[in-house]
């Protein structure tokens, strides 16, 4: 699943030094091979000789999308949609990128920004079908795919409400879409090469400059090469410098670091924060059994405690962890308490210990609509839970979502219901 290129449709530099559109040519054209780790370092050498070129930008998001650094992504074609507004494939590649970590409500914003620019941008319709599927929103999802004329997709809807209706519970929450199901609705989408020049001519270009200035040809892999011009400071610390949230109180930065900012107050875990903005101060949580709080703390040894604003702090993970943000709407979200790092004050939470006792460890219950972070060590697989139950480790759950029940058969955990499990 793959975002679109928007090379028709933002300007790029009209010329340059050929060092430069080397790079910028021969990334698009690895990327377009799906060699896309040597067109990363390609593109980023193109971005060290001319830093604006929005073109060289563009392709390079594309990069990062693939590689799945989504916030790289996000953080680019951020910038370009602030430079270039009226670019609805911009919006619709950035909407993407931020559903892909669980932005949903962003990523919705930006896709009807798109259509509004664009009414028949089919892969727009598309997106939102998915993105409204995503949140069990299946008459909207139905629409949007009947715009887009993903007519399976549509048809698919109207099952799912088919057999809400039967069961009589006014129930329209769906089986959530899988990796494969948002491959048939984006497609491979690898666009066409920038190539306006033959890679040959440059080449060949580059060969008799180096040999007029006794310079030693950059294309002979065993020469040095020349150093490049590096970007100024005042480039550099913009690039680096923390865009905290504002309609929000937790995103995920560049580099994935978690960014935190509390207005007025915001729910967060005993963390090493890099770096405070403002004064916080902060009371310790209690769990809550039922809605009434008891004598534990949430969050256990590394208690979670309410911050105070205004604030704004910054964490970094530790090697081998990330960070994993996402947005809750109408669905419940069950978490391993030990891996919630922060939630926001509009979403309610609730203290459960699952049938297997201490062996499968404290859960937290989030509702609401409202950010949630997770600290993880790799990204957990959903499994669909439907006809028949599935059977898991304890110590493998990371948590759940939809309308699922937890039993213990033995020293198993047992699912049955319909929703998804996530384990690790």
């Amino acid at each position: 699943m793959d975002p679109q290129p928007t090379h028709d449709s933002i300007p790029s530099v009209a010329s340059g030094p050929d060092d430069f559109l080397f790079h910028l040519y021969r990334g698009s054209e690895m990327l377009l091979n799906d060699r896309v780790v040597e067109a990363k370092g390609e593109l980023e050498k193109a971005l060290g000789l001319q830093p604006q070129d929005s073109k060289s930008q563009d392709l390079l998001a594309g990069v990062y999308f693939r590689l799945g650094l989504y916030p790289r992504a996000i953080e680019i074609w951020q910038q370009l949609v602030r430079i270039f507004p009226r670019d609805p494939t911009l919006r619709v590649n950035l909407s993407l990128a931020l559903f892909k970590t669980g932005q949903a409500e962003d990523a919705l914003q930006h896709v009807h920004e798109a259509l509004r620019i664009q009414p028949d941008h089919s892969k727009a319709w598309g997106y939102m079908g998915l993105i409204h599927w995503r949140r069990g929103q299946l008459e909207e999802a139905r629409g949007a795919f009947l715009r887009g004329g993903q007519a399976a997709m549509a048809r698919r809807m109207e099952e799912e409400l088919e057999q809400a209706s039967g069961r009589g519970t006014g129930e329209t929450r769906a089986a959530l879409p899988r990796p494969e199901d948002e491959a048939e609705l984006v497609g491979n989408l690898r666009g066409a090469p920038v190539v306006p020049e033959d890679l040959d001519a440059i080449a060949e270009k580059r060969r008799a400059n180096a040999a007029r200035s006794s310079v030693p040809d950059r294309l002979d892999e065993s020469a040095a090469p020349a150093p490049l011009t590096p970007p100024s400071l005042d480039t550099i610390v913009r690039r680096w410098t923390a865009t905290f949230p504002t309609d929000h109180g937790i995103g995920l930065g560049a580099q994935g670091e978690l960014l935190l900012h509390a207005e007025r107050t915001l729910f967060v875990r005993e963390l090493s924060l890099t770096a405070v903005r403002g004064a916080l101060t902060s009371e310790l949580v209690a769990r809550r059994v039922r809605g009434a709080e008891v004598e534990e703390p949430l969050g256990g040894d590394r208690p979670i405690s309410l911050w105070r604003g205004p604030v704004s702090a910054v964490a970094h993970p530790a090697e081998g962890e990330r960070f994993v943000v996402m947005q809750l709407g109408a669905e419940r979200l069950f978490v391993r308490e030990a891996l919630l790092v922060a939630f926001e004050e509009t979403l309610t939470f609730e203290s459960a210990v699952l049938p297997l006792g201490a062996a499968s460890g404290a859960f937290t219950q989030l509702s609401g609509e409202g950010r949630v972070a997770l600290l993880l060590r790799a990204q957990p697989t959903g499994v669909a839970v439907q006809d028949d139950a599935v059977r898991l480790a304890p110590e493998r759950l990371v948590g759940w979502t939809g309308r699922l029940f937890p039993s213990a058969e033995g020293e198993r955990l047992v699912f049955r219901g319909e929703g998804v499990v996530l384990v690790r």
